[in-house]
């Protein structure tokens, strides 16, 4: 679907358009924690239902995504996005394009190599060994307002890089009293959340 041109009276950084600019980042900001935290609500919350996602091995509605989301990373212990440049041109009032540039790390341990396999077109590392992936990509999103909110309607995953690397040596080995990140709903964000009343925040 074409979108309509913007016009040229359109100020791309009036206050209301910079209202409009901090949620779309926090969209973004959203996904990244939801993914990492394996939030399968969170996750969803960000797309418009029937939303369409190219994302390398996987490409289909959102929903999908989620779910193979969900399948995928679980024995994966630890997931890390990081987004930088993020960029947002309006087509129109209610149509932006967003190009994000996001960094991962996650860490695969050897029962995870057919995950690993899936996502670096067959590579893997040893067999037996735990390997961490490090990518660099882009999130190149169209994102419209429908009855006054905003989320993604059409998610391209632009990939540019990505290494895997034996782990060697286990470097985190917590001592009494560490907090250590969890992706099964019990994590120190989301147990600080419920406890101020913002889970059902967006």
């Amino acid at each position: 679907m074409a979108a309509t041109p913007a016009p040229q009276s359109l100020d791309a950084y009036s206050p209301e358009r910079i209202a409009d600019r901090l949620r779309i980042q926090d969209l973004v900001y959203r996904w990244c924690r939801a993914v990492d935290r394996l939030d399968k609500q969170g996750m969803l919350d960000i797309f418009w239902p029937g939303a369409i996602d190219s994302h390398g091995p996987y490409i289909g509605p959102a929903e999908g995504l989620v779910d193979w989301i969900l399948v995928r990373h679980q024995p994966i212990a630890t997931s890390s996005h990081f987004v930088g440049n993020l960029l947002i041109e309006f087509a129109s009032e209610d149509v932006a394009l967003v190009e994000t540039y996001v960094r991962t790390i996650q860490q695969y341990p050897p029962e995870a190599k057919q995950q690993l396999a899936q996502l670096t077109g067959g590579s893997a590392g040893d067999e037996g060994t735990a390997m961490d992936m490090f990518t660099s990509s882009r999130y190149l999103d169209r994102v419209e307002r429908r009855n006054g909110e905003w989320r993604v309607a059409r998610r391209d995953l632009v990939q540019d890089w990505k290494q895997i690397q034996d782990v060697k040596y286990k470097a985190l080995q917590p001592r009494e009293g560490w907090i250590i990140g969890k992706r099964d709903g019990s994590d120190q964000t989301q147990m600080a959340r419920r406890e101020l009343g913002l889970e059902a925040t967006k």
